[in-house]
């Protein structure tokens, strides 16, 4: 006999998420995305109209041009306020179960849906006047073109929730967890470059630092140089000097300037979500970097850094728009060796650290690179003996064979690779130095290159496909038994790397 069925009142289940109400933006959102442009444009026309009276009789009119006047200044105004105000009262998202929804539009209405599977990264985005009213912009960058989405704009303490909200129901803590913990193993935690616990911040770049690596860019010093032909020019009436010096010297200054106020403030530190970086000077921007989107690494110095030994790091992320795509890749504007280190310390594990210490060169002299294998010269590695998959235990650079001279005379002996047990690093450049780092496991493809010089020369170029991005990685001009060695050991390096991460 079964027992009766309880006749108290049922328990209440929990609501689920996608039951929770619709929210609003702020009320000053409509004016914050143009609503102020407008405002300014119409007291512009006002302006102008005053300007004009007044510079034909020196008096305003009486009667009626001033009445209409007012008139279509009120009515524009209050157009204005009417129009934000619907605009608020027709925009607001919802987080859902599955999907962040997203309704905007009065006369063109959209309803935006995107699905937390498919959820790159979120950022917070602070415009001045934003930032002047407490404001944020959520920008939830998706998978797939056209499919962010954009909460613009909440107050910073609602946005930073949202944000981590949706970071959380995107369901990638726990993979970029594993990835975080597996880039600080144990045996090198005495040595520089080790991470810092989460939370804590990595680097912060110096505003003086900045500036100064700012203006020994390569672009900064052909301005410098640029400036007295163009004053020459105007001063001798020479307009086809002016013509062809002026419009370029605005371009490049103009992308200069904009690239050194993006990059102002930069501070980054270690999270659940790998790297957070905060950067920006007029429009202050928050944004997660995972392990998991970070394809590859290039560490870049230009010849006017090598006295302070500086670094520049950037990546290829997974994912990244090609609106946002360059603040993104940008892990390090400019560092110390140190901070370099630090950095890739958060990103990839110590074993290959070894490797990049050795390809960044002379300049520490510390004892950091000691015990790391080097390369002859004839293209085969000298040092430690390999480690699994063939991979180096210290890295062991193999550099170009020497009839590569005739194609490389100055970068011989910088041009090599290392093999690591988790990456492949390529190093090269003499005046500007560079280091690049691939995983394994984010090789796409590889393409084995031979030109007509190096046919005769008995070279061959070896490229490694990955996403697009800063670094494009490819160790040329190896000998061709070399190059044919290194496609066919990395194709099954990259596959078994593939395996164990899936």
């Amino acid at each position: 006999m079964s027992d009766p069925a309880p006749t108290g009142p049922p328990v209440a289940e929990p609501a689920p998420v996608d039951a929770a109400r619709w929210r609003r933006l702020h009320p000053l959102s409509p004016l914050l995305r143009g609503g102020l442009a407008v405002a300014a444009a119409g007291a512009w026309l006002v302006s102008n109209q005053v300007d004009a009276w007044l510079g034909a009789d020196s008096q305003l009119p009486d009667g009626r041009p001033l009445l209409w006047l007012g008139l279509a200044a009120g009515l524009g105004l209050l157009a204005l306020v009417a129009g934000s105000w619907l605009s608020w009262r027709v925009s607001r998202f919802r987080i859902g179960a599955s999907t962040l929804e997203v309704r905007t539009g009065l006369v063109l209405r959209q309803h935006r849906q995107v699905r937390y599977d498919r959820i790159q990264a979120v950022d917070l985005r602070r415009p001045l006047l934003a930032r002047l009213a407490g404001l944020s912009e959520v920008h939830v960058q998706a998978a797939g073109s056209g499919s962010d989405a954009r909460l613009a704009f909440l107050p910073h303490p609602e946005a930073t929730e949202v944000r981590r909200t949706l970071m959380a129901l995107a369901g990638r803590g726990d993979e970029r967890d594993s990835l975080v913990a597996r880039s600080r193993p144990e045996p090198v935690r005495a040595a520089p470059g080790v991470p810092p616990p989460a939370g804590e911040t990595v680097v912060r770049v110096p505003a003086e630092r900045l500036v100064q690596a700012w203006l020994l860019r390569g672009r900064t010093l052909g301005m410098v140089l640029a400036v007295p032909v163009l004053l020459w020019g105007l001063a001798t009436g020479r307009g086809g000097v002016v013509a062809a010096v002026g419009p370029t010297l605005l371009a490049v200054g103009g992308n200069a300037a904009k690239e050194l106020v993006r990059e102002w403030n930069f501070h980054l530190r270690r999270d659940a979500a790998g790297i957070h970086v905060t950067r920006g000077l007029t429009e202050l921007t928050s944004s997660s970097v995972p392990v998991h989107r970070i394809q590859a690494l290039a560490l870049r110095q230009p010849l006017p850094w090598r006295l302070a030994d500086w670094w520049r790091i950037e990546a290829n992320v997974a994912g990244v728009g090609t609106e946002h795509g360059e603040d993104d890749s940008v892990l390090l504007p400019v560092g110390t060796r140190l901070e370099a280190l630090a950095t890739l310390a958060v990103v990839r594990p110590s074993s290959d650290l070894h490797a990049v210490l050795d390809g960044l060169g002379n300049g520490l002299g510390n004892g950091l690179g000691d015990g790391l294998g080097h390369a002859s010269g004839d293209g085969t590695a000298a040092g430690p003996g390999s480690g699994p998959d063939g991979s180096a235990g210290h890295a062991a650079y193999v550099t170009v064979p020497p009839r590569a001279t005739w194609l490389s005379p100055l970068v011989r002996q910088r041009h090599g690779y290392a093999v690591t047990e988790g990456a492949l690093v390529v190093r090269g450049g003499r005046l500007r130095r560079w280091v690049e780092v691939v995983p394994h496991a984010r090789v796409q493809s590889l393409r084995l290159r031979q030109g007509p010089v190096q046919r005769r020369l008995r070279l061959a170029t070896v490229e490694l496909l990955t996403t697009s991005g800063p670094a494009r990685p490819r160790v040329c001009h190896l000998d061709v038994a070399e190059a044919t060695r290194l496609l066919n050991e990395q194709v099954r390096r990259s596959s078994r790397a593939r395996e164990r991460v899936h």
